[in-house]
């Protein structure tokens, strides 16, 4: 139990030196909690109460199978929460090599004396530890870690799995909604952008349906030439000029001999 609520800590600093948010952390959607409420409550029961001896490979034996049972329960209504399967799987170790053995197998524990002696402390036998022997199945599994002072205390590899589940559920518990709402964000963009295409789509055809403005007509060159030769305002002076030109070589072609006739524009001598 001290080793769990180290590992909590443990797991709260990392979110905090990492830059995790509390408040997502504490949001995660996690379902069934009653269930480990009364897997600890069962530990708890048989860590206080002292069972007969004769009634440790029965009642003690069924009551911890049952409280692994409901830690299973818990983990598998909550894998959709990231790393989750990890604290599962350390679980699962543990009652494995419970159920095999019944009880967890467990060497005897180093305690340091006052005088700096290291001797080895025996196990006694309860409803969830009991001695190690040459009989057991999966030894490796057993409590065989030794964990230095303050804690004190030997864990199985199963313990050291669910203490770095606990860190990785509460790492990535204090980020997943960020992603969610990133992945949100650019969900909704990209359906929005979607629309705006479909959109394009469907005025394209209504677009290219409607008839083309008509062109401004074009004056012909005849009629350009005409309108310059021609004077039909009183200021067109360009146009009379040519036809007096037009005139006077009519005049010379028909009378050759004849004297050029005074022009009427210049003045009379006197």
């Amino acid at each position: 139990m001290i080793t769990i609520a180290v590992v909590g800590g443990v797991a709260l600093v990392v979110v905090l030196v990492t830059r995790g948010s509390f408040s997502q952390l504490f949001r995660l959607p996690i379902q069934s909690i009653w269930m480990v409420l009364v897997a600890l409550a069962i530990q708890i029961l048989l860590a206080f109460v002292d069972i007969p001896a004769a009634r440790l490979d029965d009642l003690g034996f069924g009551l911890v199978m049952a409280s692994y049972a409901f830690l299973l329960a818990f983990c598998f209504v909550n894998l959709r929460i990231s790393m989750m399967w990890v604290i599962g799987i350390g679980i699962a170790l543990n009652a494995l090599v419970i159920g095999l053995n019944q009880g967890m197998p467990t060497r005897d524990n180093e305690v340091t004396t006052r005088s700096g002696r290291t001797i080895e402390e025996p196990i006694e036998r309860t409803a969830k530890h009991r001695p190690e022997s040459d009989d057991d199945l999966l030894p490796f599994l057993g409590d065989r870690l030794q964990v230095p002072a303050p804690i004190d205390e030997v864990i199985s590899i199963g313990d050291v799995v669910i203490g770095l589940g606990i860190i990785l559920v509460c790492y990535q518990g204090s980020r997943s909604r960020r992603r969610r709402s990133s992945s949100s964000r650019s969900e909704r963009t990209a359906r929005i952008a979607e629309r705006m295409r479909q959109r394009e789509r469907e005025r394209q055809p209504a677009t290219q349906a409607e008839p083309l403005p008509p062109a401004p007509p074009v004056a012909s060159p005849s009629a350009k030439e005409t309108h310059v030769l021609s004077h039909d305002s009183a200021d067109d002076t360009l146009g009379v000029e040519l036809n007096q030109v037009y005139a006077r070589l009519a005049d010379d072609e028909r009378d050759p001999g004849a004297s050029p006739k005074p022009d009427e524009d210049e003045p009379h001598g006197r």
